[in-house]
């Protein structure tokens, strides 16, 4: 009997052949839509940061469809998580990338630094934590956060994910906390559909997010991608 597993995210053609060959029976579906968010761009160069931040690849795709990134050259660009730094290394940048990919990574890589006067931009979607910014701005940083991005509920996943479910599903991976709040809002039986289910998060706060919702998910990957959440899972079952 084969292994049923829901990710919410698209799946690379070497990460779904990955699981075909370990016998993995999968469905990988965003359950939210990205959408962009008007920002003042002149308010980035009149700024005039140190440092650029950049939580995800949406982030940075949505940011330089609106600034150049020649205006950029020359300072430090932080990249959360591996996929982001290779959005910006494609447009020339090469980015400090925090071991752990997350706020609290950055937190981390900047904890001893001398921040006092310096200038960080940071470029996040509507809804974020504030921790990074009032981390900065305790160690005397000047913060300018620039909303780029949006994510709302793709209620067009419904049908697809209802179908998926109505087979026994043994795992379902959550790429984000918003991800896995649209499977709840998209599938109005999503908490009936969840029980039984090995909850996998992609990190920590993905993690809180579900639990916060009542459920007890299993641990992170040690590598909050979804690689890691792909070699966790062939772990569980003994598959890799």
């Amino acid at each position: 009997m084969s292994v049923r597993f829901f990710i919410s995210r698209e799946l690379t053609g070497e990460q779904k052949e990955r699981l075909r060959k370990a016998g993995v029976e999968f469905l990988g579906l965003p359950l939210i839509k990205t959408l962009p968010v008007e920002f003042d761009a002149p308010s980035v160069s009149s700024f005039n940061p140190h440092f650029a931040v950049f939580s995800s690849k949406n982030g940075v795709r949505f940011f330089f469809n609106r600034f150049p990134p020649e205006r950029l050259r020359g300072i430090k660009v932080v990249a959360v998580g591996s996929s982001t730094a290779r959005e910006l290394m494609k447009l020339g940048f090469s980015p400090l990338v925090p071991e752990n990919f997350s706020a609290e990574g950055i937190v981390e890589l900047f904890r001893e630094a001398d921040l006092k006067g310096m200038r960080f931009l940071i470029v996040r979607p509507r809804k974020a934590r504030s921790l990074l910014r009032e981390f900065l701005e305790g160690k005397g940083a000047q913060v300018l956060e620039l909303v780029v991005y949006q994510t709302v509920p793709d209620r067009e996943a419904g049908r697809e994910v209802r179908e998926f479910f109505s087979r026994r599903v043994d795992y379902a991976a959550f790429t984000s906390p918003s991800n896995f709040k649209s499977f709840l809002d998209v599938v109005p039986e999503g908490r009936e559909l969840l029980k039984g289910v090995g909850l996998i998060p992609i990190g920590h706060v993905t993690l809180k997010a579900i639990e916060k919702e009542g459920f007890s998910p299993l641990s992170p990957p040690s590598q909050y991608t979804v690689d890691g959440i792909i070699g966790e899972l062939l772990s569980l079952e003994k598959l890799s």
